[in-house]
C-alpha cells in the first residue's frame, strides 16, 4: 500500500470563522473540530490510548446504565451550547432521562455529564477553553482520564463559576448515583 492512500487532504476549514447554521452545512472533509468562538479548531483522531480509554469510560457508563437505566449516554456528538455560541464535541456525553428533550439529532443545551480523554494535541483546550465552556453552560460533572499521568479526575459544578476538582483511586458521581470508576480499572 502506498503511502499517498494512507494520507488525508488537508483539513479545509481550520480556522474559518462560521456561524452556527454554517458549520451544519459544511460538507464533510473527513476531518472533527470543535467551534471555539466561532472558529472552527481542528480535533484530529486520537492515538490508540485514546480511543481505548474512551471506550473504557464508555463501557463502565453504559454498563451501569443497563441496570440502572437513569439517561443516555453518546460518544463524539456535537453539542450546541445554549449560549448561542460554540459548538463543542465532548468524547463522552451522558444527559439525565428528564433532560433528553435537549437531543434532536445533535446534542441541543449541555449534557449533565462529559468526559474528556487528554491527548498532547487537545490537553489545553481541554483543561481550558472547553472546562470553562462547560461550566459556564452548566455541565454538571466533568470527567478527565489523563493517560499519561495515568490519573482520572471528576470535576463538579457548584455553581458556574469554579469546578470543585476531585481526584482519587475510586471517583464516585454525586450526579449518577453508584457510578464509580476506579483508577485501577481504567488504567489496567
Amino acid at each position: 500500500m502506498s503511502d499517498s492512500l494512507l494520507t488525508k487532504e488537508s483539513p479545509k476549514y481550520k480556522g474559518w470563522k462560521v456561524t452556527r447554521e454554517e458549520y451544519l452545512s459544511l460538507p464533510d472533509d473527513g476531518f472533527v473540530y470543535d467551534m471555539i468562538d466561532g472558529v472552527l479548531v481542528l480535533s484530529p483522531s486520537g492515538f490508540f490510548d485514546h480511543g481505548s480509554l474512551a471506550s473504557r469510560f464508555g463501557y463502565f457508563l453504559q454498563s451501569f446504565l443497563e441496570r440502572i437505566p437513569v439517561g443516555q449516554m453518546t460518544t463524539e456528538t456535537d453539542m450546541f451550547l445554549p449560549d448561542g455560541g460554540d459548538v463543542l464535541r465532548p468524547d463522552i456525553s451522558f444527559i439525565l432521562k428528564e433532560n433528553l428533550s435537549i437531543v434532536k439529532g445533535h446534542i441541543h443545551g449541555v449534557p449533565d455529564l462529559v468526559c474528556e480523554v487528554l491527548s498532547d494535541f487537545t490537553r489545553d483546550r481541554d483543561l481550558g477553553v472547553k472546562a470553562y465552556r462547560y461550566l459556564l453552560n452548566g455541565v454538571r460533572e466533568y470527567w478527565i482520564v489523563d493517560p499519561k499521568a495515568k490519573v482520572i479526575f471528576l470535576w463538579i459544578n457548584r455553581d458556574k463559576r469554579e469546578w470543585e476538582k476531585r481526584s482519587a483511586t475510586v471517583l464516585e458521581s454525586e450526579l449518577v448515583k453508584g457510578f464509580s470508576v476506579k483508577r485501577e480499572e481504567m488504567f489496567s
